[in-house]
């Protein structure tokens, strides 16, 4: 119950014995949680407190049939394949909702879905009365869920919720979305498990840019843009201008290394333009990691969250993704295939990408779709060291002309440079040399 003399934050006379709360979030003005303080200003569309509050508050009423198995977002689409995809509020009548999503159903932060689906709390933030009052909990005690209050309900974070799955939290979404909204770590990407890996990771993260990768490695005469959509064994400029591409496999010993502006760089690698390696280990097998040029701009992960086995995943696509200290990188996946087999060590200490990402900094194993086909976007040989050569010009562009005096003189790359140099933006890094972002 609050006191008599509750502040919203507008008033700051002081009470014995109360402390003026200044910018309570709006779950908590709501009633649903009985404390948590606004860390972000109110901006509730880029919150991941709120993002996870809004899943665990749908997991309460989970969908049902090919729905469930699905997701609700997936089966939109399925659902709506051509030009036209109706708004969900639009389907179901309500006043102000326009007749075209234009997000392709990503409902995470769409102003309609702010507007129409969480009213009560739009209604909480402007300072009127809270829908949900603790005076007025609802008593139910002939009620068949009677002695079986949530735990979160029993600890007292939610005002309440019952069980409804005989308390076999494992399985709950409601508690596995409550954690994740209470962690203190930035939430990861745990989701419902009705999508799949692909579903939950694009629906956060979105590739960047189509430039020909013959102009991000510095050749002349080729075409800014990519106008063959990364296709490129059917593309004249690869054809003209390839180097043999054979994707034998290597045998097994350490990796012979090179240096290409202060960054090693191992042979017989293939490297996307996203900073990610290929090594074939045999025609049905590939193993996937980071470059040095990544490890040394981004500096030591804290988190690595890696795609399980059995997912399937598309050449281009993010298909993994480097945290630290609540920052995340996503990273484009450099082959479409399955992935076999992920690096365990990897996961349990992430710094080993950063001191070896070429051997014992593996991240996975994939059994590749395409290889031969899509091996042909991938740099190799010579190509790949001026491709590194190009992308350090724009880091030194980046950092200003300091520090390209400074390497003109035959300085190298610090290992942890967004460490030391945080005022260039870890997001405008990863948007220039990942060519990847978080959708808003």
């Amino acid at each position: 119950m609050r006191p008599d003399n509750y502040s919203d934050g507008n008033n700051t006379e002081k009470v014995a014995g109360f402390q003026v709360l200044e910018n309570p979030c709006v779950w908590m003005r709501a009633g649903v949680v009985n404390f948590h303080m606004c860390e972000n200003h109110y901006d509730c569309v880029n919150c991941d407190f709120d993002r996870s509050m809004r899943r665990a508050m749908a997991a309460q009423a989970p969908p049902k049939g090919r729905a469930a198995q699905l997701g609700w977002a997936r089966e939109m689409r399925l659902k709506y394949t051509g030009a036209f995809k109706p708004c969900r509020y639009f389907l179901t009548g309500k006043l102000g909702a326009p007749g075209q999503c234009q997000r392709d159903y990503d409902c995470d932060g769409c102003p309609i879905e702010m507007m129409l689906g969480y009213q009560p709390l739009t209604t909480a933030i402007t300072g009127t009365k809270s829908p949900v009052n603790l005076e007025e909990r609802p008593e139910i005690p002939n009620s068949e869920h009677s002695g079986k209050e949530c735990i979160w309900m029993r600890a007292g974070v939610v005002n309440f919720h019952m069980c409804e799955s005989d308390y076999d939290c494992y399985h709950c979404l409601f508690d596995r979305n409550m954690r994740e909204a209470m962690t203190a770590e930035s939430p990861s990407l745990v989701e419902p498990t009705s999508l799949t890996w692909e579903d939950r990771i694009q629906s956060r993260f979105e590739t960047l840019g189509n430039e020909c990768i013959y102009f991000m490695a510095g050749r002349t005469h080729v075409p800014r843009a990519c106008l063959q959509n990364y296709a490129c064994f059917s593309c004249p400029v690869h054809q003209k201008l390839a180097d043999p591409k054979s994707v034998a496999p290597i045998p097994g010993h350490p990796p012979n290394i090179q240096m290409s502006s202060g960054f090693r760089v191992a042979d017989d690698y293939y490297y996307h333009y996203g900073h990610s390696w290929v090594h074939v280990i045999h025609g049905g097998c590939v193993r996937i990691g980071i470059d040095d040029f990544m490890a040394k701009v981004f500096g030591r992960a804290k988190r690595i969250d890696l795609p399980p086995n059995e997912t399937p995943l598309r050449q281009g696509h993010v298909g993994w993704v480097l945290a630290r200290n609540g920052h995340r990188a996503p990273v484009q996946s450099p082959l479409s295939g399955k992935v076999l087999a992920v690096n365990r060590k990897v996961m349990e200490d992430p710094g080993r990408i950063h001191e070896d990402p070429y051997e014992n900094g593996w991240l996975f194993q994939l059994e590749p779709s395409s290889l031969k086909q899509e091996a042909q976007m991938l740099y190799f040989g010579k190509t790949s060291r001026q491709w590194i050569e190009r992308e350090h010009q724009g880091l030194l562009q980046l950092m200003g002309p300091e520090y390209e005096r400074l390497a003109a003189t035959g300085a190298e790359t610090i290992g942890d440079l967004f460490g030391a140099c945080p005022e260039l933006g870890w997001t405008r890094l990863v948007r220039q040399f990942l060519r990847t972002g978080e959708k808003k």
